[in-house]
């Protein structure tokens, strides 16, 4: 009988130490999901990435639709086709500098605009202070918080939680009362734009 007795307490004891052993794991899994979710943004950053690579070099969807139909119609509508495209890849590369030129809005109210950009896609990010990268976010920067590139100091600019954010803080030379937060976000093919300043403290 006490033999009987000490096995239903051991075999009672297994089954506790087994229950406890899944649930430890189940938490354990659930940490490393939560915590890979965290870390690599877990925001489908990764699906809009994979969307960014994909981009067609047309900039509209008439455009789209002209390259799909350029493989039903003749060749006297492709010949057309051809020419219409060319005249609004001019039109779009005369309007890329015309925004370039002339961004409208910015300031800390905004409204802000892309910045534009001389960049191909795709798109990758560069903090090295030399590269083209980040020369357009410093502009972005300066047109988001209305201080001019060479009254700003630039405190922090990094990763803003995904692969086509940017977060910077930055504040003016002359006026130190004036610090902003910045978020901005690349726009494919017209470069950075800002979608929040907050007034740092």
């Amino acid at each position: 009988m006490a033999n009987k007795l000490r096995y239903q307490s051991r075999h009672e004891k297994r089954k506790q130490n087994r229950m406890l052993n899944i649930a430890i794991g189940i938490v354990v899994i659930l940490i490393l999901i939560v915590g890979t979710s965290i870390f690599l943004g877990g925001n489908n950053d990764s699906a809009t990435d994979n969307s960014h690579k994909n981009v067609t070099t047309a900039t509209s969807p008439r455009e789209k639709d002209k390259s799909k139909d350029d493989f039903v119609v003749d060749e006297g509508k492709k010949q057309e086709e051809k020419s219409d495209k060319s005249t609004d890849d001019k039109k779009s590369k005369d309007e890329k500098e015309k925004s370039k030129d002339e961004v409208k809005g910015g300031g800390p109210e905004g409204p802000w605009e892309p910045i534009g950009t001389s960049q191909k896609e795709p798109h990758t990010k560069s903090y090295d202070m030399n590269s083209e990268d980040w020369k357009e976010m410093t502009k972005a920067l300066s047109y988001a918080s209305g201080i001019s590139e060479s009254d700003m100091t630039i405190l922090w600019l990094g990763n803003g939680g995904g692969p086509d954010k940017s977060l910077g803080r930055v504040k003016s030379k002359s006026d130190p009362s004036k610090k902003y937060t910045i978020m901005l976000q690349w726009v494919p093919e017209k470069g950075w734009q800002p979608t929040s300043v907050e007034p740092l403290q």
